[in-house]
């Protein structure tokens, strides 16, 4: 297992009327196409807005074709895009989670007619196969669902300070995690682990996936039967609940797991490598805050260490979490046009649409040839941070990191897609019902058996309502 120490990082002291990007590309003609397109991304904060602009900029300069963009939150983008397909408005080109893929083809949402001939014309084998078996839809006019761009997996991520001081192992199982987080916690007003705990919130989601996949509870069986009521997933629900003893007090979502890491304030948190470059003191947008970090930028990252890997009782092996982003085509898409702005994001572009936030945009295409690396390569020379507080994002992660996240990118683990239930993936991501259930495990209202219980039951429900 990898395990990298964050000393390294710190060589460096709604459909919104805004717009907001993250693409980058592949050829994209000679300049005499024409008309305009939408593209919609979840990339949507101002400096991602900029660079996004000015890729497009470039698009259109070489294509002829502009693009409206437009920024939607993360968490927004579900139900705009169902609201904008009743009313007859979608954009042409989407920027979107994995989790969304298969429904949104169910939903006659997206194009995947589309996406399989782009990725044919691509060459399959210049994708990441990790990434193409999450897309994979059955009963749809293509293959795959949607076209993908980049991926992060999951960390988790732990004050190693704190665990030697205390002589605990790390937290790479379920036991060893639980023993650090009984044991750090209150030290110093320090909490044991900042875990998603909020009912109705997509983090939440992403992180309770996590841990159960670790302990190998899946979603349904090979025959796609619902199984969130076996005995892994009760498990794990139990773990869940023990862990989030040790947890800050309050809801405990993206926003404030990561307030209460950077504050120095909790020994380990669950996220997404996007906290690496928080974690460096190069995003000013969310400061460290840690007491320390004050005299000392270095202060909190020389004491991080990150683990890719995790693992329950009744897990076989090690897991990671991983979520891919993709650019979709919708059925309402002008086609050729869009088709020319994805093979740009994904070729010529794709380095600068990479370049907005790349420190948790590991690239899903290798190169334009079978056997070529040169995009992986490109994306480690992009820079992370802003202003003159930039490193490459080969200097934020060291190359063993580098390598170690190439290949478990090939092995990302996600409940359902194996087995062909992406559509009830993004039911249960649109629903978010199961972090309701667990919001009364935590509280204490109901045992961690009748939680599995009402999950299997939630999601049934959902799989037969989706036919």
């Amino acid at each position: 297992m990898w395990r990298r120490p964050l000393s390294a990082l710190a060589v460096i002291g709604l459909v919104a009327a805004g717009c907001s990007g993250d693409d980058d590309g592949d050829s994209a003609g000679s300049g005499e196409g024409g008309g305009s397109i939408t593209l919609w991304t979840v990339y949507d904060t101002a400096d991602r807005i900029a660079t996004m602009q000015q890729v497009l900029a470039d698009f259109t300069e070489q294509s002829g074709i502009d693009v409206e963009l437009v920024g939607v939150s993360a968490p927004d983008l579900s139900q705009a895009m169902v609201s904008a397909a009743a009313a007859g408005d979608l954009p042409d080109v989407v920027v979107h989670g994995v989790e969304l893929a298969a429904g949104w083809v169910g939903e006659g949402i997206l194009d995947s007619a589309v996406a399989s001939e782009l990725i044919d014309e691509f060459g399959a084998d210049t994708f990441n196969e990790s990434a193409l078996d999450l897309i994979r839809v059955e009963d749809a006019e293509g293959e795959y669902a949607t076209v993908p761009s980049d991926g992060w997996g999951q960390m988790i991520f732990y004050r190693t300070d704190l665990f030697e001081a205390a002589g605990m192992e790390e937290p790479t199982t379920y036991e060893n995690a639980i023993a650090a987080a009984e044991a750090l916690n209150g030290q110093n007003g320090v909490s044991g682990f900042a875990v998603g705990s909020s009912g109705g919130d997509g983090f939440t989601m992403q992180v309770f996936e996590h841990v159960a996949l670790a302990n190998d509870c899946q979603l349904v069986d090979d025959q796609g039967e619902v199984t969130l009521d076996s005995s892994e997933c009760e498990e794990a629900i139990q773990f869940y609940v023990d862990l989030a003893q040790y947890a800050p007090t309050g809801a405990g979502d993206v926003d404030t797991t990561r307030a209460n890491y950077l504050a120095g304030q909790t020994a380990m948190t669950s996220w997404s490598p996007h906290l690496l470059d928080e974690l460096a003191g190069l995003f000013p947008d969310t400061p460290l805050t840690c007491a320390e970090c004050a005299a000392d930028q270095q202060w909190l990252v020389d004491r991080t260490t990150m683990l890719p890997l995790f693992q329950g009782p009744s897990g076989d092996e090690p897991t990671q979490f991983g979520l891919t982003i993709n650019l979709g085509i919708t059925t309402s898409a002008d086609t050729e046009p869009a088709k020319e702005l994805v093979r740009y994001l994904l070729g010529d572009g794709y380095m600068g649409f990479l370049s907005i936030s790349p420190e948790g945009r590991f690239p899903m295409r290798n190169g334009p040839e079978a056997g070529d690396t040169s995009y992986v390569d490109g994306w480690t020379e992009l820079a992370v941070g802003s202003g003159t507080q930039t490193v490459t994002v080969g200097e934020l992660y060291g190359q063993e990191a580098i390598d170690t996240i190439a290949e478990g990118a090939t092995g990302f683990e996600r409940w359902g897609f194996p087995q062909g239930q992406g559509a009830l993936v993004t039911a249960m991501y649109g629903d978010l019902e199961l972090t309701n259930i667990l919001r009364d495990a935590l509280d204490g209202a109901i045992t961690s058996a009748e939680a599995a219980a009402q999950m299997d039951e939630s999601a049934s429900r959902l799989q037969a309502e989706l036919g």
